[in-house]
């Protein structure tokens, strides 16, 4: 049966159920799966929070690999229906989110970013520097691992003025970097958020990949289906969205009512906050899937039961 899905009703409902107000923190990512030698590659925008990440946006690419800056600009588009940039308290990235195209939407657009930059991504003056003399950032320009390279293990380190990323139409971003081991780097770019706060907000994007995993391997099972055809995936993961909120939303209020779940030995929860009844009745001792303390899953009782769409 073919049918509409109001996308932007349907995200605006998830956002409203999500525990949280402006400023919103907003994770950008892509996961990616494949069915025999077909890819299914979702990409998407969740509102983070307590651990894990709301669903509100999403898009369903009709290629495997990499998605591009046109690809991030049509969904940041979708998501700036829901919300507004003075709305947000930063949009967070991954280093396959740093293309110039993406970069100048987000400076244009206002929106506060951090997103963390390639080792190998130079940079170079601050665009207004570079206007202003005979030298072009591209002239001077440095890969950012070099700035990286002065810190010790596990130390970070704020460049003491904003840099530009790339040539002379590039975006204007205070940088912060650090070494996690000899060879390893953590490099972030971010533009009007406070230097100090960058490591922390980029922390959050985390959350989208136990929103993902929710979905995916250790909750609903996305990756099971044999459907292939983006239009429908994307309309499977709206039915998702819903139920997946929804869910979460009944374990944070059984956590108000009845207390935190009982910690083990090991200092993880007995039980997640992520519940997914099972068998003939509901029983708190069927769940599955891990929340932000990550409890390992738990499949309980002697029949498991299944929601199945149609779509």
């Amino acid at each position: 049966m073919w049918f509409e899905v109001g996308y932007q009703r349907l995200g605006r409902y998830v956002l409203d159920l999500a525990p949280t107000d402006p400023h919103y923190v907003a994770v950008l990512d892509r996961t990616e799966w494949h069915f025999g030698q077909t890819a299914v590659n979702v990409l998407m925008i969740g509102i983070a929070e307590g651990g894990i990440a709301y669903p509100v946006v999403w898009s369903v690419l009709g290629h495997g690999g990499g998605s591009g800056a046109g690809e991030h600009t049509d969904l940041l588009e979708q998501f700036l229906r829901l919300v507004e940039p003075d709305e947000l308290r930063a949009l967070v990235a991954d280093r396959e989110f740093t293309g110039s195209g993406f970069l100048k939407e987000l400076d244009q657009r206002g929106i506060p970013f951090v997103i963390r930059l390639k080792k190998d991504r130079r940079i170079g003056p601050p665009p207004t520097e570079a206007s202003s003399t005979e030298a072009s950032s591209e002239e001077w320009s440095l890969p950012v691992k070099m700035f990286a390279r002065a810190c010790r293990p596990d130390q970070t380190r704020q460049l003491p003025a904003p840099k530009g990323l790339g040539g002379a139409e590039s975006v204007e971003c205070q940088v912060t970097a650090g070494r996690l081991d000899e060879d390893s780097f953590l490099i972030l770019a971010g533009q009007k958020v406070d230097p100090g706060s960058m490591l922390d907000l980029y922390r959050k994007r985390w959350e989208i990949e136990t929103l993902f995993a929710a979905l995916k391997s250790r909750g609903f099972g996305l990756e099971d289906t044999h459907m292939t055809e983006p239009d429908r995936i994307r309309k499977l993961l709206g039915m998702l969205a819903l139920t997946y909120s929804w869910t979460r939303i009944i374990g944070l209020d059984r956590k108000a009512k009845e207390g935190a779940p009982r910690e083990c030995a090991n200092g993880y929860p007995e039980k997640s906050l992520f519940l997914l009844w099972v068998g003939s009745a509901p029983r708190a001792d069927n769940q599955l899937v891990p929340d932000e303390r990550r409890a390992a899953p738990v499949h309980s009782g002697a029949s498991r039961s299944s929601i199945i769409f149609v779509v």
